[in-house]
């Protein structure tokens, strides 16, 4: 089930990040070319609604679901909350400010009428920003950087401080043991002492 998940979380990522860069393209044949311009920002609106909308939002979604089911936790470490974050940004930016540009656009150069030129550096603007959050993103995924945030740091050292036979997977007799009479040389009896080992995520 879990690699199910991630296969398609995966694929919908790459999805939307191809068609956040589908998009930067369309953007900039309307501002370059003026007899494709209000065709340009049709297309562009056709591919948002159905595709980037639906893409984001399982994106988001399954994102979520295996950061909850596995061990990164959805708020544990740092690259993982800050591509959360970033997924958050790109939906409320390509809903809130992409989405409305293009259907003014597509309106405004609808008969004809190709002088727009201030909205169409905006919408290419909008576009630039959404592929570096998503080449952010994947970035992120492969290096993992930062390590724990505090949140989970507390669940290691809680996990660190549980007694060993209660962990799952992990029987009472396992306990690693050690003496230190040998190291002594003393020859005398020592009480053994149990070895703590923390056990990260």
């Amino acid at each position: 089930m879990r690699t199910a998940l991630l296969a398609v979380h995966v694929l919908v990522s790459v999805g939307w990040n191809g068609v956040a860069f589908a998009q930067l393209v369309l953007a900039s044949t309307a501002a370059a070319d003026a007899g494709l311009r209000h065709s340009a920002y049709e297309l562009m609106h056709v591919v948002d609604r159905v595709l980037n909308i639906p893409l984001a939002l399982l994106a988001l979604t399954t994102g979520v679901v295996i950061s909850v089911k596995t061990r990164w936790g959805l708020l544990r470490h740092w690259w993982v909350a800050t591509k959360l974050v970033i997924t958050v940004v790109a939906v409320i930016l390509g809903s809130s400010m992409m989405r409305p540009l293009v259907v003014r656009a597509g309106h405004a150069t609808d008969g004809g009428e190709v002088a727009y030129a201030a909205p169409t550096v905006a919408i290419i603007l909008g576009a630039s920003v959404m592929n570096v959050l998503f080449i952010t993103a994947t970035v992120l995924s492969i290096a993992k950087p930062w390590g724990k945030t505090p949140r989970g740091r507390r669940a290691m050292r809680r996990a660190g401080a549980a007694p060993l036979s209660t962990r799952p997977g992990l029987p009472a007799s396992s306990a690693p043991l050690a003496t230190a009479s040998a190291a002594t040389g003393s020859g005398d009896p020592v009480l053994p002492t149990i070895v703590a080992v923390p056990l990260g995520p």
